[in-house]
């Protein structure tokens, strides 16, 4: 299948909106939906249907299931997940166990986004709690990843959330194996039964990569490669495919740091349509494009394209058309050919000392972008860049992905949920 039909397959099932947005990630695993009914400008205050206070610190990303909303934050200590009516009203909260409290001055304890399901949601925090609850709110299961296999030794705050795939769930544990206490810190992926949380298969992740280099807060995505089925894991200076079946690299992508740099550690996700995946890299440095087809190291064959200086350090790259659409830290927005890697644009948003940590949004043919300083940017797209159509500011910083849903708009800012729509 060409990327060509690919593409036309996307939009194809993208119009039938889903009453489910599972990941941050949205229904097409790309940052992308058809959902675009909200309106452009709104505030704290304007076009706002309701808001409600999340207590506690986090910076995830809700889920939606059905008529339910899921949210999670570290509430007095204890990591929580919340559960809401989409009109607002709290249905019940769980709380997981204790929490760890964020490193980084916009990180928190509650940076993953829960995962859902038909049969529940699964939360995951920095405290390496991992959990499946009943859409009532009944614990299923729960475990401790680093009272089970590992002490943690990154350098900030977890970013990976749960991925779900034939019946399984699966968690990227990418860190530095580093020695604490006596304990050795391990790297590796791990798949769950989805049901009962037990161990099907752990494998090993040891790249090489240099100090920090190794710690990945990246979220891997499920794709179809020469066929197959396969987790897509990014990180550690690596792109690589495992078997769902047994987690077994089927093949590996390198030379993402040539010159074996300290420090490039990893933030921003990547993004794939069809059989091409888009990788940030190196910090910012660059983006490249890689062809996932093969077995064993398929490096030297498998670079589409790789461009320097435009690369995101944290917010992941989304789609729309033909193009990937690039998000800088500073607001610096590149469209670039995803087959080709010639650039058909590059826009830029109002310039501050302030950053874009949130994952923009590609809503029907307006792109949403959030700053951490509560500055909502909605632009419209067209063949030759952006317009902004609104600033919209909401007070306090905004660091979670916003959720485009039926004809509303959620944005989590430090302290609130706000559910925008048009006003009565």
């Amino acid at each position: 299948m060409t990327l060509k039909h690919t593409l036309i397959l996307i939009c194809f099932a993208s119009t039938y909106l889903s009453a489910e947005w599972t990941n941050w990630r949205g229904p097409n695993n790309n940052l992308t939906t058809e959902h675009e009914a909200f309106p452009s400008k709104f505030s704290n205050s304007d076009n706002v249907v309701w808001s409600i206070e999340i207590p506690g610190q986090g910076t995830s990303t809700p889920a939606i299931w059905n008529d339910t909303l899921y949210i999670t934050s570290m509430k007095n200590g204890m990591d929580t997940l919340f559960a809401l009516n989409l009109d607002g009203k709290k249905k019940w909260d769980a709380k997981i166990g204790i929490g760890e409290e964020g490193s980084h001055r916009q990180g928190t304890g509650a940076n993953p986004s829960p995962v859902v399901d038909d049969s529940g949601v699964y939360v995951y925090f920095k405290s390496a709690s991992l959990a499946k609850f009943s859409h009532s709110g009944k614990e299923i299961w729960k475990k401790n990843l680093q009272k089970e296999y590992s002490i943690t030794s990154q350098w900030w705050d977890l970013g990976t959330s749960p991925v779900l795939e034939d019946g399984k769930i699966f968690i990227a544990v990418m860190q530095q194996l580093a020695r604490r206490s006596g304990e050795k810190a391990e790297t590796y992926v791990l798949a769950l039964d989805k049901d009962t949380g037990k161990e099907i298969w752990k494998v090993d992740r040891v790249t090489g990569a240099n100090i920090e280099s190794n710690d990945a807060y990246t979220t891997p995505l499920i794709a179809t490669v020469d066929g197959q089925r396969q987790l897509i894991v990014w990180g550690a200076d690596q792109l690589s495919g495992h078997s769902l079946k047994n987690g077994k690299a089927i093949w590996t992508c390198g030379d993402f740091n040539p010159t074996n740099h300290k420090n490039w550690r990893t933030i921003a996700s990547h993004t794939i349509v069809g059989d091409i995946a888009v990788v940030p890299y190196g910090r910012g440095y660059a983006v490249a494009a890689i062809k996932m087809s093969g077995k064993g190291d398929i490096t030297s064959k498998s670079r589409l394209w790789e461009i320097e200086r435009i690369g995101p350090d944290v917010p992941t790259p989304t789609v729309h058309g033909d193009s990937t659409i690039v998000l800088t830290d500073r607001g610096v927005i590149t469209a670039i050919n995803l087959e080709s890697g010639n650039i058909a644009w590059e826009s830029a948003l109002p310039r501050t000392k302030d950053k874009f940590f949130a994952s923009p949004i590609i809503s029907g043919e307006r792109m949403i972008c959030c700053r951490d300083d509560g500055t909502v940017f909605v632009c419209g797209l067209s063949k030759g860049g952006i317009e902004v159509l609104s600033e919209n500011n909401m007070g306090e910083a905004v660091i979670a992905t916003p959720v485009p849903h039926d004809d509303k708009l959620y944005v989590r800012t430090a302290s609130t949920l706000y559910c925008i729509g048009k006003s009565s």
